[in-house]
């Protein structure tokens, strides 16, 4: 029979069950055999007997944690909001700064920081890809933010070219369209913060895999 985990008590080792037929089954933890311990909303199968679950299994995939190559370079699956910023954004954020300060010492480091925003550039879009399909969006919409952000940074240089070649006209109107695009990278990358920096991912397994957030 399939239920729902409406509660556990962890201190007693013991919870219930909403069946799927309109009643409660009691259970305890000799007859769960999920990965750790249960949550409400667990979807789960089990062998019903009175009014007690037996033989309990959980009918979602488990969530299991990326190996350190699959978090920072595959961007299949899902990631939650707390893998994103402590294990992605903040480590990348301190060595950028520490590279950043290091450039005052000497040419090899400013070598070194180019080397390092080249490196994490990749990392960077497969961990946001994750993020993605944890609110359970395609990710290719990923491009919607570096799309413009190309096209930016190629008008940018454009721009810086042609002015250098004494070509102010040309030059300028180039830095016009870099700063347009620009102004739509900041959009959408706001727009990316809230949704994909803020806001909790599906609950429960969407179509990308299993959520991460263990505790629902």
């Amino acid at each position: 029979m399939r239920g729902n985990v409406i509660g556990f008590d962890a201190d007693t080792n013991t919870g219930a069950i909403s069946g799927h037929d309109g009643n409660r089954y009691d259970f305890v933890t000799q007859d769960w055999h999920g990965h750790g311990q249960p949550h409400h909303g667990d979807v789960v199968d089990f062998q019903a007997q009175g009014g007690r679950a037996l033989d309990i299994y959980l009918t979602e995939p488990e969530y299991v944690q990326p190996t350190w190559g699959t978090f920072y370079f595959s961007p299949a699956g899902r990631i939650s909001r707390s893998q994103y910023w402590l294990r992605f954004f903040l480590p990348v954020f301190i060595i950028g700064l520490i590279l950043d300060a290091l450039k005052l010492v000497g040419e090899p480091f400013k070598v070194l920081a180019a080397l390092f925003q080249l490196a994490v550039l990749w990392p960077g879009i497969a961990v946001l890809i994750k993020r993605i399909h944890d609110r359970n969006k395609s990710g290719w919409l990923v491009f919607a933010l570096y799309g413009p952000l190309i096209v930016t940074l190629a008008f940018g240089l454009g721009a810086l070219a042609e002015i250098g070649m004494s070509d102010k006209a040309t030059g300028g109107i180039l830095a016009v369209i870099a700063a347009v695009f620009s102004a739509v990278t900041l959009i959408v990358g706001i727009w990316f913060f809230i949704e994909f920096g803020c806001m909790r991912g599906t609950i429960g397994a969407n179509r990308f895999g299993p959520d991460p957030v263990p505790n629902r």
